[in-house]
């Protein structure tokens, strides 16, 4: 019963691209996988289907790039090249392919034990050498020797060999290694694990320092581990634990993965390795060749320690690390992939255990850049001195930040609420700042006679019930009367000034702005012209308005003892939410912030690339795009006035802003691909100097896209607005502007966001200093020391010595013993 269950039941089915034997055209045929036979026909509703029995087949992805997310289906009696839409689809179908061929049931949202299943993972390549098959011994076809290749173990065959081979691809625990395991006093070691022939150019024997290899047979070994190469008769002769190699501090070994949850994930023990390295690989980054990093890295450590975030994110890999005391990551991929990393370790709590390092493989990758690790890495061959280079940087904590929204309600009139309880109070007296702020600011900057008296009505309002809420909390504390006479001296200051305000604006309201040329009386009349003939008086009535309300709330907040702080603060004060609508974290800010011109070209880039995908599949193509979404801007302007549609707060310090398109607000010294936005590294007489650890914000305005462009040819001084520990901007008007947060942008409603600290992350940053210095220790290490022997068996040592120096140990050891004898002497 469970067999026919097992062979009707549909293990995967749905559309796949099939190449046709005629001409190599792509068609597009409906899939179906049930038992070991995979049927296909022209759509779902056929009732006619092709089949490829399965037995005795093998499957190897196709593209080495992976840009079009091909593999093949090879069996005795013909050969399937299928396309997948994306690198994700392709993964789930060759992991449903191997999972009938190993009766198993298929689950493509459950953990990828294809790291601990022993299968070798093929994809077809050519070589330009001879090449051997491992299976048949015979040699790959062809000049270029094509056929199939294991991505980690290297392990090489022909299509016709590759369901023949073992599952002997490299260890990843305890189980896999089997009865080669070495047992003594010590514990439990690792033996090397050899694969034999094929073997690199000029590959030269760890015991006789000769040539190994052959171009005419499978010949010689290697170990996957420690990469060392040895001759047939010479094997025998090297020590059986493997060191491991270079990469051994870095590495997990497999006797470290000896048990499974109660989850059914793998439980890791505390590796041999000091700090053992989780690297999560983004396969989409770098133009589509993060695959090749992938697999490089799997060659490199264990493959059961190398995760792709596009098959099921950072939380696997995660999950496994998460018992560590200590443990590093290196993410390899752009400031996208780094955030989400960050935030996954934010739900785990893992901050404190693990260090994190950036391989740049995106577009921007800023966060890289500060750190030391460069703009770009295309080279996978370099990757044993990037680990290396991980192995030997210093730890820098990295400020990040939470991005608060608050959205104005659907209703525009100031919902205060009144008091009924005092359990529902504390907030209440501390939410009218914001408020009276918003409103001030369209008496100010309205250029409708209408808008005018309606803000001044709604301040009015607003003013007389905070009056009201602080003289209701000071009524309830009878014992501090004093306290409270001040504070009604100070609320009925504020009322004088509202009064003063009020009476300004009714005196004016009538005059007409005549400005120094022609603005004829038929004119001046319309809601073009502003009514108010000194706009600076009322600036000033009003910050001395704004300036009263503070003193009362400051006042209220005074000390814990104080009757009014248990009804008026319940958090910071510069946590205190506006009265416009529920607290929100939008997002974490790692690197950057940007309102109006910087954010519309990113939201611009994200929906093209959304529409279009192959249009922005390389980093080039995205380069491209943002030049010319940026040269469109200096034709249309869009926020050419955007300081009248924000109003900026540093350490809630309004900040008086210039004509600009966009304001920036940065966390690290490198923007938009590596902009200094701020124009310097140093400190001056007015700011100091920026850096990512010190939980400050740098503020710059944008003034346009020229701008922007300038600043990647030559190092401009660019205007500086403010360097503080929180922002605050709130948009005004009716229409939302477009915000970005490292690169993801989105139209932000008007409301208030409001930038403040949330924790920091330990970061492995490049020290080029202490690299140089190691480098030239080792040097001349290297000068002041012979040549270093293979390392033998204690029994074989003595047979490749020379006669002068078997003397000279015989001296040494009978002059040894003489030591000893008069130490004993001595002690008794």
């Amino acid at each position: 019963e469970l067999l026919y269950l097992y062979f009707h039941k549909s293990v995967k089915e749905g559309l796949l691209l099939k190449q046709t034997s005629s001409f190599q055209r792509w068609k597009r045929r409906y899939f179906k996988l049930r038992g070991r036979t995979l049927y296909y026909a022209k759509d779902s509703k056929s009732l006619i289907f092709d089949e490829v029995d399965l037995s005795d087949a093998s499957v190897a992805e196709t593209s080495t790039k992976n840009i079009n997310n091909s593999f093949t289906v090879i069996t005795p009696f013909r050969k399937l090249m299928l396309c997948a839409e994306s690198r994700k689809e392709m993964e789930d179908w060759i992991s449903a392919l191997k999972s009938v061929q190993k009766w198993e049931t298929y689950e493509a949202s459950q953990f990828n034990m294809e790291h601990f299943s022993g299968m070798h993972n093929w994809y077809a390549c050519s070589h330009a050498r001879p090449t051997f098959c491992n299976v048949c011994r015979e040699a790959l076809p062809g000049v270029t020797s094509h056929g199939l290749s294991c991505e980690v173990c290297k392990f090489k065959a022909h299509k016709r060999c590759a369901v023949r081979s073992t599952n002997n691809c490299k260890w990843t625990t305890l189980a896999s290694i089997g009865n080669d395991i070495i047992e003594d006093e010590d514990g439990v070691s690792m033996p090397h694990q050899w694969l034999e022939g094929n073997l690199p150019v000029s590959a030269k024997c760890v015991v006789c320092d000769r040539n190994c290899g052959s171009v005419r047979r499978l010949q010689d070994w290697r170990c996957l581990w420690c990469k060392a190469i040895v001759h047939n008769c010479c094997k025998e002769q090297l020590g059986k634990v493997c060191p491991l190699g270079q990469c051994k501090v870095s590495i997990i070994p497999p006797t470290a993965l000896n048990s499974i949850d109660s989850d059914g994930f793998w439980k890791a023990t505390i590796p041999s390795c000091s700090s053992p390295l989780l690297v999560l690989v983004n396969s989409k980054s770098g133009d589509n060749q993060g695959v090749k990093f992938l697999r490089r890295f799997k060659q490199l450590l264990n493959p059961a320690q190398v995760f792709d975030l596009m098959n099921g994110g950072p939380q696997l890999g995660l999950r496994l690390f998460q018992k560590f005391e200590t443990f590093r990551i290196l993410v390899c991929g752009g400031d996208g992939s780094v955030g989400w990393v960050l935030s996954e370790l934010d739900k785990l709590s893992l901050h404190k255990q693990c260090q994190l390092g950036v391989l740049p493989l995106g577009t921007g990758n800023d966060l890289a850049r500060v750190l030391g690790w460069g703009g770009l890495c295309d080279d996978d061959a370099q990757l044993l001195q990037i680990l290396e280079k991980l192995e030997r940087a210093t730890t820098k904590m990295l400020d990040r930040w939470s991005v608060m929204t608050y959205e104005v309600p659907t209703k525009q009139t100031p919902a205060i609420v009144k008091e009924e309880d005092p359990s529902d109070s504390p907030l209440q007296i501390t939410q009218y700042a914001d408020s009276v702020a918003t409103h001030l600011t369209k008496i100010l900057d309205s250029d409708k006679h209408s808008d005018v008296i309606s803000s001044a009505k709604f301040l009015c309002g607003t003013v007389n019930d905070f009056v009201a809420e602080v003289g209701k909390a000071y009524e309830r504390a009878t014992e501090n009367k004093e306290e409270a006479d001040v504070m009604a001296k100070k609320c009925a200051m504020l009322n004088e000034k509202l009064d003063s305000l009020v009476k300004a604006l009714s005196e004016d309201a009538n005059a007409q702005l005549v400005p120094s040329e022609s603005i004829s009386p038929d004119e001046s009349d319309t809601d073009q012209s502003r009514p108010f003939r000194s706009r600076e008086q009322l600036m000033l009535r009003a910050n001395s308005l704004k300036k009263a309300l503070r003193q009362i709330i400051d006042q209220a907040e005074k000390g814990n003892s104080s009757p009014a702080r248990a009804h008026t603060h319940t958090m910071p004060k510069s946590e205190l939410p506006p009265l416009l609508g529920s607290r929100n974290e939008k997002c974490v800010m790692n690197n950057y912030f940007g309102i109006g011109l910087d954010a519309k070209i990113s939201l611009e880039f994200n929906n093209k690339r959304d529409e279009h995908p192959k249009k922005c599949s390389s980093r080039t193509k995205n380069m491209m795009w943002y030049g010319v979404l940026g040269t469109k801007e200096l034709v249309q302007k869009t926020y050419k006035n955007l300081e009248q549609r924000v109003q900026l707060e540093c350490d809630g310090v309004p900040m008086s802003l210039p004509s600009l398109q966009g304001l920036a607000v940065l966390n690290i010294p490198s923007y938009a691909g590596g902009i200094n936005f701020w124009g310097g590294t140093k400190e001056d007489n007015n700011f100091g100097a920026p850096s990512f650890d010190d939980k400050k914000l740098e503020v710059v305005a944008v003034f346009g896209s020229m701008q922007m462009a300038m600043s990647r040819v030559i190092n401009l001084q660019h205007h500086r607005i403010a360097q503080c520990r929180q922002v605050k901007i709130t948009i005004l008007g009716d229409e939302g502007v477009p915000v970005q947060v490292d690169g993801e942008a989105w139209i932000q409603p008007p409301g208030i966001v409001q930038i403040v600290h949330k924790n920091r992350a330990q970061m492995l940053t490049r020290d080029r200093a202490f690299e140089s210095t190691l480098k030239s220790w080792e040097d001349k290490r290297k000068g002041d020391s012979r040549p270093a022997r293979p390392r033998l068996n204690s029994q074989q040592s003595m047979e490749y010595l020379t006669e002068e120096e078997c003397a000279q140990v015989q001296q040494l050891g009978l002059v040894a013993d003489t030591l000893i004898n008069r130490c004993v002497c001595v002690c008794l």
